[in-house]
């Protein structure tokens, strides 16, 4: 019978492997990776001025952004010490390793099997998606899929005191990092339905603090969102992302591609425990954790978050309902002949998702360093800051307009924050056609629309819009100011009617 000293010291070894190999591969890449910069900028910012960047001269050139600070002030506390870039790579990944201790205490609450509290553990370090999606993006999911997991695990333990109160504080907490709050106030809601079905009776703790978290979270996201709401209507739900990329980010589920993202374990042993808890057995902690994945799947469903977040979380709420099916499954083997042989059934078990997840986890990882800056491109931003006259417009990508602000410090035509941006669908069409448009009078003409000074052209846009050079560029009316992978011409003329 191994100690507690034991499992504490393999729950801390998992933890410096799974963070030392996410740092492996953060810093394997010199910059980071584009969706980080947003991040970045309101890091800078509130290292600035103790504020996040919500009136913003840069994105749009002029626009509001409107989100929830906490996610940057966090960021922004370590990057006194560490510098911005460095807190940006290694904060995120302390935070999604501390999956890994939550998840332990969750399935030990769970099953009063240490043993398999410590396999849990070692699989919520090795998600794919999750592994992959939060390495070098400061991807405010690393942050708040922990909270969540601790949440629930406050929730499991709601009758003693200090869980309640930690309950109610960090939820507040949830509510002001991220709009993801409404998956968890969606998940308790589906909590309630399921118990007022197998239980008589509702622990009147749980259903209080449910309801005044509900209203908790409302309050706070109508405050926040409430002229977003007002210029969007239903279109905030989506982002108001334009029509033309919105079924790249609310794809369908393909059952091949999530069990490469989420791991053939955690989804054999989950739906399991969800099958014997649904029909056979009952437990309000199960329950609890069903409805967190019946909500997600739902939302993945009806297309209300993305195909990677939604992942994300279903991978992971899995696999305490994957400790759940051991424990099940272990508790029939000791009645058996083989129970002097269980080692055999670990050592298959942990081979197995060694090599149905732990190496996809690393191969997805290797391929996500690779959209990070290069430092050819960083090059290219840094001659930009120096070169272009403060107030310069410069045309990008829409996926590198943050960049554009965050390292060039001029600004961009758009990026991809859409909320509060009126008609992002034709923004999107005529940032597309500067770049592939044959014709120099059509091609200048939206440039004066945005009042473009600098094209700035990457192997992301040759890429994104499968062209090699723009077919209108000529000496007469765009200069090339730079050239190298990246090119950048000057803008020199315009269309008069």
């Amino acid at each position: 019978m191994l100690g507690r000293r034991f499992y504490f010291y393999a729950v801390a070894g998992i933890f410096v492997l799974a963070l030392a190999l996410r740092l492996f591969f953060a810093f394997q890449a010199e910059n980071l990776d584009l969706d980080a910069y947003f991040s970045y900028r309101q890091v800078e910012s509130i290292k600035t001025t103790l504020s996040p960047s919500y009136i913003d001269g840069l994105s749009y050139s002029g626009r509001i952004h409107i989100f929830p600070p906490v996610y940057y002030y966090i960021l922004a506390f370590f990057s006194f010490i560490s510098g911005t870039v460095l807190a940006l790579k290694i904060v995120p990944n302390l935070l999604a390793c501390s999956l890994i201790i939550i998840v332990y205490l969750m399935v030990f609450e769970l099953t009063k099997r240490r043993s398999i509290a410590l396999f849990s553990a070692f699989v919520s370090a090795f998600i794919p998606v999750f592994f992959a999606d939060t390495i070098n993006s400061a991807s405010i999911y690393s942050f708040t899929i922990p909270l969540i997991f601790y949440l629930i695990y406050c929730f499991m333990r709601i009758k003693e005191r200090i869980f309640l109160y930690q309950f109610l504080a960090l939820s507040l907490v949830l509510s002001l990092a991220s709009t993801i709050s409404f998956l968890f106030i969606f998940a308790l809601i589906i909590y309630l339905l399921l118990v007022k079905l197998e239980f008589a009776q509702q622990n009147r703790a749980e259903l209080e603090s449910i309801l005044f978290v509900t209203f908790l979270t409302l309050w706070v996201n109508i405050l926040m969102y409430k002229k977003a709401f007002l210029f969007h209507s239903r279109a905030l739900i989506w982002q108001n992302l334009p029509p033309q990329i919105i079924a790249s980010y609310f794809r369908e589920v393909n059952m091949l591609e999530s069990i490469t993202n989420v791991g053939l374990i955690p989804i054999f042993f989950g739906i399991y425990a969800i099958y014997r808890y649904m029909f056979k057995e009952r437990d309000k902690r199960t329950y609890l954790l069903m409805a967190f994945a019946l909500s997600v799947s739902l939302l993945l469903w009806f297309r209300l978050i993305t195909l990677d977040v939604g992942l994300m979380f279903l991978g992971t709420l899995l696999v305490p309902l994957l400790g759940q099916a051991l424990g099940l499954l272990f508790s029939y083997i000791e009645k058996t002949r083989i129970s002097s042989h269980a080692w055999a059934f670990w050592l298959v078990l942990v081979l197995l998702f060694v090599f149905s997840s732990v190496f996809t986890s690393l191969s997805a990882a290797s391929e996500a360093i690779k959209g990070s800056v290069s430092s050819e491109e960083m090059s290219a931003l840094l001659w930009l800051r120096e070169s272009a006259p403060e107030g310069s417009v410069v045309l990008s990508t829409i996926s590198e307009g943050e960049l554009i602000s965050a390292v060039a410090q001029r600004k961009n035509v758009a990026d991809t924050d859409f909320i509060l941006i009126r008609s992002s669908d034709i923004v999107f069409d005529e940032v597309r056609q500067m770049y592939t448009s044959f014709l120099k009078t059509d091609a200048v003409e939206l440039m004066n629309k945005y009042d473009v000074d600098y094209v700035y052209f990457s192997p992301r846009a040759r890429e994104e819009f499968n062209i090699s050079e723009l077919q209108y560029a000529d000496k007469d009316c765009f200069e090339l100011v730079y050239d190298k992978e990246v090119k950048i011409y000057r803008s020199l003329c315009e269309v008069r009617v």
